[in-house]
């Protein structure tokens, strides 16, 4: 007899880098694994704007880490192309209750004098956000992921250095 299961978690993962790849297929295969689910699907989403999970090749020339190499990998290359930093967002100018004009004086990331880091400019962040997903599915069959040969599952950082939040849901059949 089949029934109906449904398991989600939350992951937190520390990033290191703006446009950094980080492989979660290993996390992802586990949480499945103990999810019980035999056949349905797996759901991954992020919890942010500047963050995102894509699948695609864990190739050292298509996503790094760039401090391997020297030169810069294919996907920073086109995803700057796109969105570079270096060019005026009009979000990188945030008019708040700190900073009412706006026309901010900072770079990227810089901490306050508490050495908190409340705002970033990061207007190419969003925009680079904007071709990548910041969710995903993913069919389960015979309780394990159904993927290419190779295809990963990756976070992807797009901002800077930070904690970052998915939330992953199982769902599907299970045999009792």
């Amino acid at each position: 007899m089949w029934n109906f299961v449904c398991q989600n978690k939350t992951i937190e993962y520390q990033t290191k880098e703006r446009l950094e790849f980080i492989t979660i297929t290993p996390e992802m295969q586990e949480f499945v694994k103990n999810s019980w689910v035999i056949n349905g699907t797996l759901t991954i989403q992020s919890h942010h704007t500047t963050c995102s999970v894509w699948i695609n090749e864990n190739e050292k020339n298509l996503i790094g880490p760039e401090s391997t190499l020297w030169y810069t990998h294919d996907l920073k290359r086109v995803l700057d192309r796109f969105a570079h930093p270096d060019e005026e967002y009009g979000h990188n100018d945030i008019a708040d209750q700190n900073n009412p004009k706006g026309k901010r004086n900072t770079h990227l990331c810089e901490p306050d004098s508490c050495w908190v880091i409340n705002e970033c400019i990061n207007g190419q962040a969003h925009a680079q956000w904007m071709i990548l997903p910041c969710s995903l599915t993913i069919i389960i069959q015979n309780g394990e992921l159904l993927k290419g040969r190779w295809q990963e599952i990756l976070l992807v950082e797009l901002d800077h250095d930070r904690l970052r939040k998915i939330t992953c849901l199982a769902q599907g059949e299970w045999k009792l």
